[in-house]
């Protein structure tokens, strides 16, 4: 149906019962109904009074790989931008992830997966030219939408002006020449990180926006990461000092 979501897997459909989303009804194949892995989600969803239905598996219309189970919800609510620069202006530490036109929505599911998993207190991005949260996004995110403030803005370089208003330091991933080393960058305190497209990296406009621009070196041969596991390794180096910061 256009006015709803669709949500694929197992996980995905288990951590978005932990995070209490209004699930409308979830669908397993027949062939699990009695299935011991997935006892634990029914009785969570009878507990919850969503309704199962039980199909042949030639009934299951949705991707190959989904498990044979899949949820319906109302499509995913954002948090108003307004609202994420009040949680940023009222925090003393703060770990905002913008995302600067990601288009696929896989790609997109993983950065949100890495952002929750590290503790990012909210996700910024596009409202054009950027994926948004589908049944895709959700199952590559591998449940970590269900836990995440996620705001939609029309302009990302105003976005980031509006973050370093806030008392944000911007800090953009990028393979431009003269990108800092991201163990020589300042993540303390609040912190915006910017993620940039597969391929494009970050626009020139959002790149002028940034306090400072840093870059992973590698050892291999490849020239670089992708988006999801490039902002994973920042995320997680800006959350251990966070955590170091608030220790002192």
């Amino acid at each position: 149906m256009a006015d709803e979501d669709q949500i694929f897997g197992i996980h995905a459909v288990d951590e978005a019962l932990r995070a209490g989303e209004p699930l409308r009804r979830i669908t397993i194949g027949k062939h699990r109904e009695h299935d011991p892995k997935l006892a634990g989600l029914i009785a969570a969803a009878r507990r919850r009074n969503i309704p199962i239905a039980f199909e042949r598996s030639a009934d299951m219309r949705s991707p190959s790989a989904h498990q044979h189970v899949r949820a319906a919800l109302p499509p995913f609510a954002y948090t108003p931008w307004e609202d994420v620069r009040s949680l940023v202006r009222a925090a003393k530490h703060a770990l905002v992830v913008v995302i600067d036109h990601l288009e696929d929505p896989q790609n997109l599911g993983a950065v949100l997966r890495n952002a929750e998993g590290a503790g990012a207190d909210a996700v910024v991005m596009p409202d054009r030219r950027n994926a948004g949260i589908t049944g895709v996004t959700r199952k590559a995110a591998a449940g970590a939408i269900s836990h995440l403030k996620i705001a939609r803005v029309p302009n990302i370089p105003a976005a980031i002006k509006a973050l370093k208003d806030d008392g944000c330091w911007v800090t953009g991933l990028s393979l431009a020449p003269g990108a800092l080393d991201y163990h020589e960058a300042d993540y303390t305190a609040k912190c915006a990180l910017i993620v940039g497209a597969e391929g494009k990296g970050l626009s020139r406009l959002v790149s002028e926006r940034c306090d400072a621009l840093v870059r992973i070196p590698l050892r291999g041969k490849i020239a670089s990461l992708n988006a999801a596991s490039a902002a994973a390794v920042v995320l997680f180096e800006a959350a251990r000092r966070n955590d170091v910061a608030t220790d002192l």
